[in-house]
This record gives C-alpha cells, structure tokens and sequence, in this order.
C-alpha cells in the first residue's frame, strides 16, 4: 500500500500530498466519508513525496484499506514566474 508520485519541483517550489481512503456506504464511493491524512496517518500532515500509506482499520474516518480512495495535492511556490507539476501519480493497493 503505497503511492508513487513524479513531478516537476523548480527551485521555490514543492509539491505535498495528502491520502483518503474510505470504505464505501451501500455499494458506493460517493457517500463514502473521506478523512484526508499524511504520513503519520492525521490530518494535520502532509506526505513531501512517494510513500507508504499509513494503515488504519478502526472503521472511523481515514481507513486503510478501504476500496474507495482520493487524494489531495498541494502545489506552492514562493517565485510566481515558476510552478511544480504533477506529471503522474499511481496508487499500490492490496487488500
């Protein structure tokens, strides 16, 4: 269980990303209760690169595994004439 993320990162810039994996409600991904988290598996963090997805199975928010999954990227740059780019991201899963 891990994701792999390749980017474009110019100097003044970064890229970090954050995790949401839920279990589906009646079947369906589109209510399922999506808790965003980074690598030590809060909120309040925010993975800087490719890594392993904390598990969690406790049936509240953020769940690993789980068959449903989004994920947030956050793209920052203190130069405005240049930006990072995500070029392709990809998840490992196994249940």
């Amino acid at each position: 269980n891990r994701f792999n993320a390749t980017a474009d990162i110019p100097p003044q810039t970064s890229i970090q990303y954050q995790i949401a994996i839920a279990d589906p409600v009646s079947g369906s991904c589109s209510g399922a209760n999506y808790v965003f988290v980074g690598p030590d598996g809060t909120t309040g963090t925010k993975f800087a690169s490719s890594s392993a997805i904390p598990l969690n199975n406790d049936s509240v928010g953020f769940e690993n595994p789980g068959r449903c999954l989004r994920y947030r990227t956050y793209l920052t740059t203190t130069n405005y004439n240049v930006t990072p780019t995500l070029l392709d991201i990809s998840f490992n899963f196994a249940l």
